[in-house]
């Protein structure tokens, strides 16, 4: 089932478990197969099928587990998995795969001790000690971590996710030019590595070369010449032929691929766009009496749910991934989630909104014209629309907005005020703040929240 975005691999579902009825391993081997290509709801109904008839059976509970984590369930993921193990101790695909669901909720310890496990079982596996050097870094040990790595590629010299791995973590430790040595050693043994380039991409930022930065994204093009992140970040690091707005195809690349981590990413970025939307709406729609109907646009994993919560009697959040989306599912707060481009949505949602609220999406979008008309549009009179942008300086960004090296729009706070008028929104309030902290400096940000005029009468 592939490499997860933070470099974990992966175990994919293999019958383990011998002596079951005929029956019931065809209907097994058929859940796997289906598991592996990708069609999770027909799979899941076979693992459950197998589990009517024989609830302790190991191997079901362990795909399901794997199954329930790809689609966000969290805690009842690690239940499963662990009534697995419970059964079937010494399965070391299971202890991977419980590291795996642990990691993503932050458990770093318990991760630790599941890939511990999973390569004392089968210590010949160079991934199991990649994997378990991810969960170290995670759990700040970089040194154990720097061991587990060099340990999978004693294993396994050309391992190609340990030496990703390997390499982010040396760039995290300030010692890019080491990263980048791994990475085009990378880029020899697997062309075709997106992670690899990406993370490559990122050294060069992080050192201030972007014309080889931008080497980098054709060199990736080379290879997959329709690949949305390469050709918008050949873009950000050249400023050449600048889009208005990323690509559908960048932002469902870019987070289908970051949803596994994503959660834990920002944490560690310190990332504060929920609390700064839940702030700013202290002074917009009034209290969270659940009398709303609410959207999250550009939704994520859910973050913003909670805060948002309070204010709906129907909470919607839409997004382009949906990896992200499986995330949010499984919070359990939204009345629907929809896999839609925003401002299509917001077309469609005519006067279907009290409240917009948006966290770290706008930075996708240069030009905001058509998005902010489609708001006024999806706002009923007297709504409220909330959401956060990087700041730009009106010196570097001529037209009001630019893209920055990293692939997000920064924009101006004129450019905001002009927009927002011309789309018939009155702005209420705005506020510079600091959003996340990236390559540990901060980035600056501008909250705005913004009013659809009541009818007049």
């Amino acid at each position: 089932m592939g490499k997860s975005k933070t470099g974990r691999k992966k175990a994919g579902p293999r019958p383990g478990v011998a002596g079951r009825r005929v029956p019931q391993a065809k209907v097994l081997a058929q859940a796997i197969d289906l598991h592996r290509r990708g069609r999770r709801a027909r799979a899941e109904q076979l693992y459950r099928r197998i589990l009517r008839a024989e609830p302790e059976h190991p191997d079901a509970l362990h795909f399901l587990g794997v199954l329930s984590h790809q689609q966000g369930g969290g805690q009842a993921a690690v239940e499963l998995i662990e009534r697995a193990i419970a059964l079937a101790p010494d399965n070391a695909d299971a202890h991977n795969n419980l590291g795996n669901a642990l990691g993503e909720q932050g458990c770093f310890e318990a991760a630790v001790a599941a890939y511990r496990k999973a390569v004392a079982l089968r210590p010949a596996q160079p991934d199991g000690y990649s994997n378990l050097g991810v969960a170290l870094k995670n759990r700040g040990d970089f040194e154990q971590a720097l061991a587990a790595y060099r340990q999978a590629l004693a294993l396994a010299p050309d391992h190609a996710g340990a030496l990703c791995n390997l390499a982010n973590l040396l760039r995290k430790q300030g010692k890019p030019e080491e990263a980048v040595a791994l990475h085009r050693r990378v880029a020899e043994i697997s062309p075709g590595n997106r992670d690899n380039y990406r993370q490559l991409i990122r050294c060069y930022q992080v050192m201030g070369r972007l014309d080889e930065a931008a080497e980098v994204c054709r060199l990736w093009l080379g290879h997959d010449p329709d690949d949305g992140v390469a050709r918008h970040m050949l873009a950000a690091c050249s400023q050449g032929a600048v889009p208005e707005r990323a690509s559908d195809r960048f932002v469902q690349q870019t987070f289908d691929g970051f949803a596994g981590s994503f959660d834990q990413v920002l944490k560690r970025l310190e990332y504060r766009g929920p609390e700064l939307v839940a702030g700013a709406l202290a002074a917009g729609p009034g209290a969270a009496d659940g009398r709303l109907e609410v959207l999250d646009a550009g939704c994520g994993t859910g973050l913003c749910g909670p805060l948002l919560r309070p204010y709906a009697r129907r909470l919607v959040g839409v997004d382009l991934s949906p990896a992200m989306l499986a995330k949010a599912e499984g919070r359990g707060l939204y009345d629907e989630l929809v896999c839609a481009e925003l401002t299509a949505f917001l077309k469609g949602a005519r006067a279907g909104f009290d409240l917009i609220a948006s966290a770290d999406t706008l930075c996708y979008f240069g030009a905001l014209g058509p998005l902010l008309a489609a708001a006024e549009g999806a706002l009923r009179a007297g709504g409220h629309l909330v959401f956060t942008v990087e700041r730009a300086e009106p010196r570097e960004a001529a037209e009001g907005f630019r893209l920055l090296p990293h692939g997000r729009y920064g924009h101006t706070a004129d450019y905001l005020r002009h927009g927002l008028g011309a789309a018939g929104l009155r702005l209420s309030a705005m506020t510079v703040e600091i959003l996340r902290t990236e390559s540990k400096k901060p980035v600056t940000g501008l909250v705005v929240l913004a009013r659809k005029p009541a009818q007049a009468g």
